[in-house]
């Protein structure tokens, strides 16, 4: 438990809150029944099928949408069977990222157009599309790179992100389907998700963009200072050098034709990931409450977001 105390010389204005406890409970079904018999006043990541249950109580209701987070499935390509980009596109077009969204965000959480957000503006790459889930395609360019069934770990947490099983358990049958053999490995962290002991292959992952432009993201996360690069796990020579000209330029021209190469280096050619879905943050509350929450995974309690 965490309890936090107002400051009334914070340098943002008098905090809105006196006092704040937060409660760590891992079960769904116990935060909402907490909530629901007023020993607390919010219950935090509630997976959309929970909706129902939550606003059947007048008092109650569920507010929150999509944030400026992606959720991702990364690869490494220093795994036997990972070393040849084909073997990675084929994951990529064995998602059905549409019936993932459908069967467990009720269509709440979008696919978006490859590692990028709508408010990049004139960086967005608004022709630029997520792989098509292609199983046909999936199966050639497993032929083509001469699979065999071998098998393939997928380190896994159990529902760091919301949803996360149910969306292991859908992507595994999808790679299942094209003849990936993709066996679950379950770890209790991420340090342990991340640890070079055993064979690192595929595992979850989110990124998120915490100003306007690509770098925010793709380089930050992708590039060499990123985690891929930083713990050996995936790196491209062009992409590097398109990262430092991302982060350096200021023609406006080089830097889009430069963030659309990365795109495709590190999501067709190269794969280093592949974006599942829009992530969605969604928090229950006490509806007589006038608070709002923002587009991140942070419970913000400041000022602004109190009201109407």
């Amino acid at each position: 438990m965490l309890v936090l105390e107002a400051l009334d010389e914070y340098w943002g204005g008098r905090p809105p809150v006196r006092r704040l406890r937060f409660v760590g409970v891992p079960e769904v079904a116990s935060r909402i029944n907490m909530l629901l018999s007023s020993e607390c006043d919010f219950a935090c990541d509630i997976p959309p099928d929970q909706i129902g249950t939550v606003e059947r109580s007048p008092r109650h209701e569920v507010v929150g949408g999509p944030i400026m987070n992606h959720r991702l499935t990364v690869f490494d390509k220093n795994h036997p069977h990972l070393r040849d980009p084909r073997i990675r596109r084929a994951f990529t077009h064995s998602i059905d990222r549409e019936a993932i969204v459908q069967a467990l965000w009720g269509g709440r959480a979008p696919v978006p157009k490859g590692l990028q957000f709508p408010f990049y503006g004139e960086m967005f790459q608004a022709d630029w599309e997520a792989p098509r889930h292609d199983p046909a395609e999936a199966r050639r360019l497993l032929r083509e790179a001469g699979y065999r069934g071998e098998s393939i770990p997928y380190r896994l947490l159990n529902n760091y992100y919301t949803n996360q099983i149910p969306t292991a358990l859908i992507l595994v049958e999808g790679w299942r389907a094209v003849g990936l053999n993709v066996q679950i490995e379950m770890r209790e962290n991420f340090p342990q998700v991340l640890s070079r002991e055993g064979q690192r292959a595929v595992r979850d992952w989110s990124n998120s963009a915490s100003f306007n432009d690509p770098t925010s993201s793709i380089t930050t996360q992708h590039g060499p200072q990123g985690q891929q690069w930083q713990i050996g796990e995936w790196r491209n020579e062009e992409f590097g050098r398109l990262s430092q000209e991302l982060e350096t330029s200021t023609d406006r021209a080089r830097r889009r034709a430069a963030f659309r190469r990365m795109l495709e280096i590190a999501e067709r050619e190269d794969p280093a990931y592949t974006v599942l879905h829009h992530s969605v943050n969604l928090t229950a509350k006490r509806r007589e409450i006038r608070w709002k929450p923002g587009q991140s995974f942070q419970m913000d309690f400041r000022g602004r977001n109190w009201g109407a």
